[in-house]
């Protein structure tokens, strides 16, 4: 029988993640095969790597050129001119002629492709802060037209909060306070997903030093994976315990890695959900149920393989970052803001119905959670500075 963990660090240890692999006995790993229908192996240009992701760097980066800029500060002034609500942002009210039919083929990208997109050149500087986020709601919305409720409260009342501010949120006077989320500190973030299809961050500010983006490709783990660890993949593919992030001492079962069939057009496709905090507890969100040894080291050798296989993108002031929440994971390095320098982030949670991949059955009611209208809690909410809800 399977022991537990007493313990597991949210930010993962490479010592211990070592004992552990080396303390599975051999025969048991010869011996293991993949669940079933699983591939031993999935080819696609989203199963990229370090070594090999610069050659499709034309399908993934696209810096601006004055006249595109050109076109989106158009676009602002029609939307502003219009006088409408952030909540009504969309291609109608946000018109680009030109730069439409590139930013559907990044949705593409994101879906079919490399699985992450990077748009460089947005003079954030120029413009006020609710100038940045019709900016940049406009622009995702010719990505992904349906914006994801991000939280349900806003100053204390209910709410659709469709934008985040991330940002260290602790106050100078207390650094060490502790907070719920990693992603309001200035600390390392593992490898893990969000909720959501497509993420999307727009850089407002930069810290003085550290803070990359990290990003690595789901599949070319699972490759790895497949080939010299299929019991970890069955790991995987078992029910963990999830805890809720919304009743107290509650867990919701599910496997992190889902595997999904190809039919008609649509081809075969592993997706991922799980974040470490939601297992190994963070900050004031406490953890109560252990993991099992096999499950400590499974969740490390996602963290691991992917720091082996990740690229790292140091996001500048005026970038919009989008990525395929179902395939690509994500981290970040620590960072060290300055007194003129502040890493300043937004965050959209995005969906585009015209290429969104099928969630799985047990994630749907957390899907439902942030993109269904049956579940709104009224118009949606844009924060125009860093807030707690």
């Amino acid at each position: 029988m399977d022991q537990n963990v007493e313990s597991m660090p949210y930010f993962p240890d490479r010592a211990e993640y070592e004992a552990r692999a080396r303390s599975v006995p051999q025969d048991e790993i010869d011996a293991a095969v993949l669940p079933e229908g699983f591939p031993t192996h999935i080819s696609s240009k989203m199963a990229w790597d370090r070594d090999n992701i610069s050659s499709y760097e034309d399908d993934y980066i696209l810096t601006l050129e004055d006249s595109q800029l050109k076109e989106i500060d158009d676009a602002l002034q029609h939307f502003k001119a219009l006088g409408k609500p952030l909540e009504l942002l969309s291609p109608a009210t946000f018109p680009l002629p030109s730069l439409h039919s590139i930013l559907r083929r990044i949705s593409g990208n994101i879906h079919t492709g490399t699985g992450f997109s990077l748009i460089r050149g947005i003079p954030v500087d120029r413009y006020s802060a609710e100038e940045n986020m019709i900016i940049y709601t406009g622009v995702s919305s010719h990505i992904g037209r349906i914006r994801g409720r991000q939280g349900r409260k806003y100053d204390g009342r209910p709410a659709n909060l469709v934008v985040m501010h991330i940002t260290d949120m602790r106050p100078p006077s207390d650094p060490t306070l502790s907070v719920r989320l990693a992603g309001y500190t200035n600390e390392d973030i593992p490898f893990h997903s969000d909720i959501g299809d497509i993420v999307s961050l727009f850089a407002l500010g930069e810290p003085a030093e550290g803070g990359d983006s990290q990003l690595a490709s789901l599949w070319t783990v699972y490759n790895e994976l497949a080939r010299t660890r299929p019991d970890i993949i069955q790991a995987l593919a078992s029910d963990w315990p999830i805890v809720s992030s919304k009743e107290e001492g509650v867990f919701l079962p599910r496997p992190l890695l889902f595997h999904q069939n190809s039919s008609g057009t649509t081809p075969e496709r592993l997706l991922i959900n799980f974040s470490r905090r939601w297992l190994t507890g963070f900050g004031n969100l406490k953890r109560t149920r252990l993991l099992s040894v096999r499950q400590a080291e499974a969740l490390d050798a996602l963290h691991f393989l992917a720091e082996r296989f990740h690229i790292s993108m140091k996001l500048q002031k005026g970038d919009m970052q989008f990525f395929n929440n179902w395939s690509i994971l994500h981290a970040r390095r620590g960072y060290k803001d300055g007194p003129q320098q502040k890493r300043h982030f937004l965050r959209l949670w995005l969906k585009d119905p015209e290429n969104a991949w099928m969630t799985p059955e047990q994630l749907q009611w957390k899907w439902d959670e942030v993109y269904s209208q049956e579940r709104s809690l009224g118009p949606q909410v844009f924060p125009l500075y860093p807030h707690t809800t």
